[in-house]
Order: structure tokens, then sequence, then C-alpha cells
């Protein structure tokens, strides 16, 4: 055997090494992104209490930037509090605003005390309130279109 064919056998099974390594860590990233998203399914809530806040286009620019939709499962308390379940992080948006919630068939919302107040529709509300599908919720300078 010369010192050749030593150095190519050791770098067949280098290298061999090095592509199951490699298929290995591909395997772990997909099998923890599957369980990453397996926490968002919550199966306990029926599918017919599952809404969403898309913002529109507003008369304040918002300093931060927004998701595109933002998903309401059951119940969400909106605010600039990261302890929220929608968080809006503008100046003018109370650390908790508002809550929208599903009971009984109907989505509500309520104003939970905010400085600025919330209004669906153009009309500021000062109790809860039953959404309907295409409201438009404003936070401060904000819109949002309630979807179900």
């Amino acid at each position: 055997m010369t010192v050749y064919s030593f150095i190519s056998t050791i770098l067949s099974y280098v290298f061999t090494v090095i592509i199951y390594v490699f298929i290995i860590f591909v395997i772990r990233l997909i099998y923890l992104d599957v369980k990453k998203m397996s926490r968002f399914e919550d199966n306990s809530i029926a599918d017919e209490a599952c809404a969403s806040l898309r913002p529109v286009k507003s008369k304040t620019e918002p300093s931060n930037p927004l998701k595109r939709r933002y998903n309401i499962y059951g119940e969400a308390i909106v605010g600039r509090n990261p302890d929220c379940d929608i968080v809006i992080d503008e100046s003018f948006v109370s650390q908790k605003h508002l809550i929208i919630w599903y009971e009984g068939g109907e989505w509500y919302l309520e104003d939970l005390g905010s400085r600025n107040g919330t209004t669906i529709n153009g009309k500021r509300i000062l109790n809860e309130v039953i959404l309907d599908p295409e409201d438009v919720i404003s936070i401060g300078g904000l819109n949002f279109v309630f979807e179900t």
C-alpha cells in the first residue's frame, strides 16, 4: 500500500463522515422547524373562533413596521406592553389598549381604558361592542380591518 492510496482511503472516509454529518444536521433542522410550527396549532379552539386584524392605510405612518396580519385565537389583548397578545409599539397605543374575544358565536371588542380611545368605523366606543367582519378598528391613527 502506497502513501497515496492510504491518504486517498483516509480522505474518502473523512468525506463520507462529513456527508453523513451534513445529512443529520439537515434532518435535525427540518425536525426542529416542524416542532416549532406545531406549537402554533391549538386544537382546543374551534376553527370558527379564529379571526385577524389586518393593517390598512392610516392617517398616521407607524414608526415601527406592522405585520401584514395579526391572528386572534379566541381572545387577544392589543397594546404596547410586550406581554400583550398583539404588540403595537407606538407611543399613542396604551400598554393594554383593548381586548377582542370570542363568546357565544360573536366577536366582541372592549377598550381597556386607553388614553387615546378606540373607534370602530369612525365611532368612538365606550362599552363592549360586537364586531362584524370588515369593521375598521382605529387605535390612535392606525387602522385595522377585522376579518373572520
